[in-house]
């Protein structure tokens, strides 16, 4: 496995994951390999740095898709997105590439995980915690 820079001609191959993983329980949704992919190169877009690929015998494996901003306490990093091609799950894929972010240098993040999902277990015993003064709103923009 190799851990490198998503590239732009990585997004198609990362867009193909991202639908296969989040058209299974708990998340049940169909996205268009269209919207998916434009989905991911827009945060891709937005810090470059953030963004990385797995990569076996020439072919994406799994992805991370972050963005850092300044914060009054430092450095802040978003994960928006991390997902692994179910054949390369439970090999330290997405564990590698969660430490690749902020350059291997670690640092404060914070995500979204679906409650129901492996994602949340997985990022517990990565140390992450459900913490801290904010809550997660959804909702309708009404005119």
């Amino acid at each position: 496995m190799q851990i490198r820079s998503c590239e732009a001609a990585d997004i198609e191959q990362a867009a193909l994951i991202f639908c296969q993983a989040y058209a299974t329980p708990p998340y049940n949704e169909s996205w268009e390999l269209a919207d998916a992919s434009a989905y991911l190169r827009r945060f891709r877009e937005i810090d470059p740095q953030g963004c990385f690929v797995s990569e076996q015998t020439g072919e994406v494996t799994g992805a991370i898709f972050s963005f850092s901003y300044p914060w009054h306490s430092g450095k802040l990093t978003c994960i928006q997105e991390l997902f692994v091609a179910e054949p390369s799950r439970k090999q330290g894929v997405a564990r590698t590439l969660v430490q690749r972010v902020n350059g291997g240098l670690g640092g404060g993040a914070w995500l979204v995980a679906h409650k129901a999902s492996g994602a949340a277990e997985f990022y517990e015993r990565l140390g992450f915690r459900k913490d801290g003064p904010y809550e997660f709103y959804y909702g309708a923009i009404n005119p």
